[in-house]
């Protein structure tokens, strides 16, 4: 059974507790692109700027400028007469263009990431694995796509290339609401762990090609899921408009 509370979505949000020596805007922006990567909002929910702002327990001001950069990158988009601010609903199309620069950006990422990994790193890279597998054997789908998120951008940054990450960054902003939906498909976790599980003992084997061929196979069997999800259930009804 797939566990995951999308009625509580806000409350998750925050509230934020600030950090001194990084803007507000930027910790605001940080923790809503994560929120949308690990699929805290559905494809076509609209995205109220006071309620942002009251869930993350700060003024409307930093929370106005972080969701003009989230829309500026790709994972929020104006709707309407109202021109009302929601998460993308994706097209098939969109969904293939979007699996063909994942698979080649994320390898190549993650070839390029080996010599920066180490034993730390490499602790964060397998704690992630773990608690991924431990929300997949509870059907967890909140935790599992948090550490998925985790899991993932461990390493692409291990390979410090900055502009190649934002990129990477913009790409799961735009399927990441989808992805929420697509692990109810038949035997999702296990595929995913499997590919997961793969990548992790390619990064202690130090082995590029291996660890490659995993991204890749996890990114394919992801968006195969993805496409299913927007065929089941249609434009409309992924946006929640039936």
């Amino acid at each position: 059974m797939i566990r995951g509370s999308e009625s509580d979505s806000w409350s998750r949000l925050g509230p934020l507790t600030f950090d001194e020596g990084t803007t507000a805007q930027a910790q605001v922006y940080a923790r809503l692109r994560d929120a949308l990567i690990s699929g805290y909002f559905r494809p076509g929910e609209e995205i109220s700027l006071r309620r942002a702002s009251t869930a993350l327990g700060t003024s409307v001001t930093p929370v106005r400028e972080a969701l003009r950069q989230l829309e500026s990158d790709g994972g929020l988009e104006v709707f309407g007469g109202n021109r009302v601010l929601r998460v993308p609903v994706l097209s098939e199309a969109e969904l293939i263009d979007i699996r063909d620069i994942r698979i080649n950006l994320e390898s190549l990422a993650a070839a390029q990431a080996l010599d920066g990994i180490g034993p730390s790193q490499m602790r964060l890279i397998s704690n992630a694995c773990a608690v991924m597998q431990r929300a997949a054997d509870t059907g967890d789908a909140d935790l599992y796509l948090e550490s998925n998120w985790r899991f993932h951008s461990l390493i692409y940054r291990a390979a410090a290339r900055p502009i190649l990450m934002g990129v990477i960054e913009r790409m799961w902003l735009r399927v990441g609401p989808l992805i929420r939906l697509a692990v109810t498909a038949p035997n999702h976790f296990g595929r995913s762990m499997e590919s997961h599980r793969a990548a992790e003992l390619a990064l202690r084997k130090r082995d590029a090609s291996a660890l490659q061929a995993a991204i890749i196979r996890d990114i394919s069997d992801a968006a195969s899921d993805l496409g299913r999800t927007l065929c089941d259930y249609g434009p409309a009804k992924v946006a929640g408009k039936a």
